[in-house]
């Protein structure tokens, strides 16, 4: 099978594969790299093959022209011995050989020819493979950016959400804090105006020891105005 025939069948290959794949445009675009590196491997080895084609080409018109001036030099050299019989047949033989000769002259420029264009073929598409996987880093890298970038939002936009819900708890925290106070300066409040309260038990309490002081303190100085020596206990 020639190199083109295995290529084209690489191609239809690979090209239903992607059919198959769902359109993945990932997919794809991997399923083509694939390819291109494939089409280089075939292109590479064909290349090889050719080089190595022409090298024996080279080496057998090589090995025919060495043997043309061997037959031609007989010739010759039967002329000058006037042997006319041996002259003929190594003319004749010359003749073939030339024409041997003649045609690995034109095997070998083909073979140059598809050697080169071959070669070109391969560089083409090591460019394209390269370019290729220049945009495929590139796309892929961009992607990256596009899901940090949306990252970035999503985080962004859950941050506000949560300062949100903060300043919120915040409030209803504040609320319940005041209303706790609220209801302890309601209670103070009460604690006045309960008589059984035991706060105001004790305030009636120290009011009583204080008037009781207050009037032995009296005392002590309406006796210490009379003469009186202090009252004893």
């Amino acid at each position: 099978m020639s190199i083109k025939r295995r290529i084209t069948r690489i191609v239809r290959a690979n090209r239903t594969a992607a059919a198959e794949a769902g359109q993945d445009p990932q997919a794809q675009a991997q399923n083509a790299q694939q390819v291109q590196r494939t089409l280089l491997d075939q292109a590479r080895r064909g290349a090889a093959d050719v080089a190595a084609h022409h090298h024996r080409v080279g080496l057998a018109a090589n090995e025919a022209a060495a043997y043309l001036d061997r037959v031609e030099a007989a010739a010759a050299a039967a002329v000058q011995r006037g042997d006319d019989d041996t002259a003929r047949g190594a003319i004749r033989e010359s003749m073939a050989a030339r024409r041997r000769l003649d045609a690995l002259v034109v095997q070998l420029h083909e073979v140059e020819r598809q050697s080169r264009q071959l070669h070109e073929d391969v560089q083409r598409i090591e460019r394209r493979v390269q370019q290729s996987a220049m945009e495929w880093d590139t796309m892929l890298a961009r992607r990256a950016a596009a899901q940090a970038a949306i990252g970035v939002h999503d985080a962004l936009a859950s941050s506000a959400g949560e300062a949100t819900a903060l300043d919120a708890a915040r409030r209803d925290a504040e609320l319940d804090v005041r209303r706790l106070e609220a209801q302890a300066r309601g209670r103070e409040e009460l604690s006045w105006t309960d008589p059984s309260s035991p706060r105001l038990k004790q305030a009636f309490e120290e009011l009583e020891a204080e008037a009781e002081a207050q009037q032995e303190l009296e005392n002590l100085k309406r006796r210490n105005a009379r003469g009186y020596p202090p009252a004893q206990r």
